[in-house]
């Protein structure tokens, strides 16, 4: 009887407990108080650019985007509004800094509501890749109070300040993510204690890769205590590794350890994670551990299927210390020193893993001799990077029977021979294949149907000339196709850009290639289209004999970047037509490429001014470069288009027929202003003092202009050409990618420009160097007045070319404090006075020339004076100049150094009094004649007398002169 009424009371405790809760329950299951918490957290989203909380309307939250509720109760129990795109672009460029990551890319901007306390049911809740963060806004603290939460994902929210200790109270934890993924110098979110983490026994995986850990010095005992861990990442935490090492651990579960980036400075065979059995992956790439062997203990890891040790600095890595690892998969050893032949080095590792590895990355490891022929035993491998090596021998066709080999790097390293369709016939799966930079020549037929679609094909500097590869017909599954420099000399194919219309990276350059520009890039609209901002698109087609026009490519102009990456939070994207046969004007709808960074259009025939962009429709975004590249064009008019384009710091008009006055507002719509060159052109006016405000400037080329007036005395004010400090620039010219799918490789690098400057008597290019190139050429021009002393407070100058004007006075006695100059050039012109002693301080200088002045006295002597290019040369034209290296002897009696003006006034003198002497004294012998009738009448009668003796005797003369 008790029994029974026990179970009744039940029953009726359970209906009124029901009924409660529907009662708590809005219509259709969702708690009111729980649907106004949501609501709550949308009013603090200040931007939703996907819609992604378009569907929160209506009474029943369990059917808003994100939200799941509990079968059972009806409470919310998940919330999920991670940012996929964010954090797919995230894995796919790697590593960027924090100035990309600043809420661009992210769906959600605003900040996380304590109104999510009401959800006391919640047990999933994932934000990551949101834009909920910012400078002094950290985790919230109130997350901690819900108790309930199983899994925890704050990553990629750009948080800051501390990460709050009160998260050591979600004690039924298991997952928690808080990484960061950005690798940068000054980590924001940081700890300083990690001791809550030792309140989450149940928690499996954890990552807080990017926070920064370093003045934790006992975080492996905290960690070693989460015993149910089976993930753990701390990349780029700035861990410190006590050099007492911690021999045991309770990290029994412990399958993925991930220490990248972290600070590891040794591999001491004694440190905890050796001893755990348990750990398939590992990855303790790019730290700091230099010239250490591997330790034996990594040979007793046999649960290993991933070990990554790229990055370091090791030495002698000797792979039979791994021979014990039959579960090997992937291996990464990239960028240390493996100092071995290929073969020797293969057979070191496990020969039972031979048949499972699937990924092996030995580039950049020294490795030399030939690959052995014996390679097709890794039948599964589907990842061979081989790349920056020096190998030599040609490719053996049994790297043709590795069947699933899905990517095949054999770039930078001495190959030679033959690449024939037997090495490629049986790689169905072969998606990306680099053999550039290699001494390789392709001989594939023409009529030969590749089984394979790829898209990566990098192939510059192999011959695959002189025709045109037709095998590449198929291939239009490529994304990315590098053939310059090649040896194709062919005209291109009709089907070229069909085939590559989906092209991101297209490399044609230096090859003898013709035809046409396209007429329209329109087929390339659905490319456009799906690029996306962390992709990028490049065109270089420079260097080869293609033709036409730059047409007006109607809705393309503003999609096509040309070149666009990422890389440290730097976006850059250019536009290389250089050295082709591009004729016409310039279209207006270039004004549309609106994220340009560089225009190149340099050694063409175009013509015409170049359009105003100044004048497009308000608002509307327009073309902004920050380098401008036009010269050797025959472009006309001023420089007002300019007046839009205030981000550009290099600007290129060289060889063209631009006239008119340099703006003297240049400096307020060019603030960013590094380098001007305008040479042989035809400015006029003198130059504005404004041009001495712009604090960037460091190389300056007016020269052959008809530019006149004296050189402004506000030259000082370039900041950027003095010795104090300056905020450093970017190299205009430097960009850089990443190749798909080789994200354990750093960047390439590349600098596809160049500035032509003309220094040391010769023309250079400057590209990677242009950041050191602090110059000024002012030669050829009209100037007149002295040369400003101010001048020698530039202390940075290396070039300085003031020749072939008028300018008078005398050199700078300050000259010797331009220590970096390397090349000085005043000749031609009307300086006067003593050359400087301080000239011969210059201990960098290689190249002078004072020629054809008016400078006078001894020559300074000084050790770089005596290496001076064709020093003879230096100091010609200068008639009162003397010692080494000019043959005239300065211990003669010379008029030297400030005795000219003096030694000049006397010999006025004298040739005056010769012209008063000769005067007078013809005047005495005229008033002789005039006066004295006597002395008249007698020089007259001896003049007669000479007269008729000459005409008596002029017969014999002319006989005489006859027999002669």
């Amino acid at each position: 009887m008790d029994a029974a009424a026990a179970c009744c009371l039940l029953l009726i405790l359970a209906t009124m407990t029901a009924s409660s809760v529907h009662a708590q329950q809005a219509d259709g299951g969702c708690f009111t108080n729980e649907r106004d918490a949501l609501l709550s957290f949308k009013a603090g989203i200040t931007k939703d650019s996907q819609s992604l909380l378009a569907s929160w309307n209506g009474q029943d939250c369990c059917l808003w985007s994100g939200v799941r509720c509990s079968n059972r109760t009806g409470h919310v129990i998940k919330l999920d509004l991670r940012n996929n795109f964010f954090l797919d672009e995230l894995m796919f460029t790697e590593t960027i800094d924090s100035s990309w990551y600043s809420g661009k890319t992210h769906e959600l901007h605003g900040k996380i509501s304590s109104s999510l306390l009401a959800l006391s049911h919640l047990e999933y809740l994932d934000l990551s890749g949101n834009y909920l963060g910012g400078v002094g806004v950290s985790i919230p603290r109130f997350l901690g109070s819900l108790d309930s939460l199983v899994y925890l994902n704050l990553s990629c929210m750009n948080f800051d300040g501390k990460v709050p200790p009160q998260l050591g109270n979600l004690s039924r934890l298991l997952y928690l993510d808080l990484n960061t993924y950005v690798l940068v110098d000054d980590n924001k979110l940081h700890s300083e204690d990690i001791s809550w983490l030792q309140r989450l026994p149940l928690l499996k995986f954890l990552d807080i890769s990017g926070v920064n850990l370093s003045t934790i010095g006992n975080w492996v005992q905290v960690l070693s205590m989460l015993s149910n861990l089976r993930a753990l990442r701390l990349r780029s935490c700035r861990l410190v590794f006590p050099h007492t090492p911690i021999v045991h651990s309770n990290l029994t579960s412990l399958r993925m350890l991930d220490l990248s980036a972290s600070g590891v400075d040794t591999l001491n065979p004694t440190y905890w994670f050796w001893d755990v059995g348990t750990i398939r992956h590992l990855d303790l790439s790019y730290n700091r551990i230099i010239a250490e062997p591997f330790p034996d203990a990594m040979g007793n890891m046999t649960s290993l299927e991933a070990l990554h040790l790229g990055g370091n600095f090791l030495t002698s890595v000797k792979s039979k210390v791994l021979k014990n690892l039959c579960n090997l998969r992937v291996l990464t050893l990239q960028e240390n020193w493996i100092n071995q032949g290929m073969p020797e080095f293969l057979e070191g590792l496990p020969h039972c893993a031979r048949s499972k590895m699937q990924l092996l990355d030995l580039s950049m490891t020294n490795l030399t001799g030939e690959i052995p022929k014996w390679i097709n035993q890794w039948t599964d491998l589907s990842i061979l990077k081989l790349s920056s090596n020096r190998l030599v021998g040609p490719i053996p066709l049994e790297i043709g029977a590795l069947s699933k080999l899905s990517l095949l790097y054999l770039d930078s390293n001495q190959f030679n021979g033959y690449i024939k369709e037997e090495h490629l016939a049986s790689l169905v799966n072969l998606e990306e294949l680099d053999l550039s930079y290699n001494s390789l020549h392709m001989i594939i037929s023409s009529n030969w149907t590749p089984p394979f679609k790829l898209k990566l094909a990098y192939f510059p500097s192999s011959k695959l000339g002189p025709r045109f590869p037709l095998w590449l017909k198929g291939q239009r599954n490529v994304t990315y196709l590098d053939i310059s420099d090649a040896g194709i000399v062919d005209n291109l194919p009709d089907w070229f850009w069909h085939v590559f219309s989906n092209v991101q990276y297209l490399n044609i350059s230096f090859n003898q290639i013709s035809g046409r520009l396209p007429r329209t890039l329109e087929f390339m609209s659905s490319a456009m289209s799906t690029s996306n901002s962390l992709q990028f698109i490049i065109f270089d087609l420079n260097s080869n004999n293609l033709t036409g026009a730059l047409l007006s490519y109607q809705g393309i102009w503003s999609n096509l970047t040309f070149l666009e990456t990422h890389y440290q939070g730097h976006c850059h994207k250019n536009l290389e037509l250089r050295s082709l046969v591009i004729n016409g004007t310039i279209p207006a709808d270039i004004c549309q490429l609106q994220f340009l960074n560089t225009l190149d259009l340099a050694k063409n025939c175009l013509v015409g001014q170049f359009p105003l962009c100044s004048e497009a429709p308000e608002g509307t975004r327009k073309l902004n470069p920050t380098a401008l590249i036009l010269y050797e064009n025959n472009l006309s008019g001023d420089l007002s288009f300019l007046q839009s384009f205030e981000e550009l710091t290099l600007l290129d008009l060289g060889h063209n027929k631009f006239v008119g006055e340099i703006p003297k507002s240049i400096a307020n719509f060019l603030p960013n202003l590094s380098y001007l060159r305008l040479r042989h052109n035809m400015f006029s006016g003198s130059i504005p003092v404004q041009l001495t405000q712009l604090g960037y400037l460091q190389y300056l080329d007016l020269a052959y202009n008809r530019i006149s007036g004296s050189i402004p005395h506000s030259v000082a004010n370039i900041r950027a050409m003095g010795l104090e400090p300056k905020q450093a620039r970017e190299n205009p010219f430097h960009w850089s990618y990443e190749r798909p799918g080789n994200s354990e490789t750093q960047f390439t690098f590349k600098y596809d420009d160049s500035l032509q400057v003309v220094a040391k008597g010769q023309q250079l290019s400057y590209t990677s160097n242009i950041i050191y190139m602090v110059g000024i050429d002012l030669s050829c021009n009209n100037l007149v007045g002295e040369i400003p002393v101010e001048i020698t407070s530039l202390g940075k100058l290396t070039n300085l070319n003031i020749s072939n004007n008028r300018l008078s006075g005398k050199i700078p006695e300050k000259i010797g404090s331009l220590v970096w100059l390397e090349s000085l050039d005043l000749s031609c012109n009307e300086l006067s006075g003593e050359i400087p002693a301080g000239l011969s301080d210059l201990t960098k200088l290689s190249k002078l020339n004072l020629s054809y002045n008016n400078l006078s006295g001894r020559i300074p002597t000084g050790s770089q004076l005596q290496t001076l290019i064709d020093p003879v040369s230096s100091y010609i034209g200068n008639k009162y100049l003397c010692g080494p290296p000019l043959s005239r002897n300065c211990s003669l009696p010379q008029v030297t150094g400030g005795d000219l003006d003096e030694y000049q006034a006397e010999t006025r003198y004298l040739y005056f009094g010769l012209a008063a002497g000769f005067v007078l004294g013809l005047w005495v012998v005229f008033v002789i004649f005039l006066f004295g009738k006597t002395y008249r009448v007698a020089y007259f009668q001896l003049f007669d007398k000479i007269l008729r003796a000459l005409q008596a005797s002029w017969p014999e003369i002319q006989a005489a002169a006859a027999i002669f």
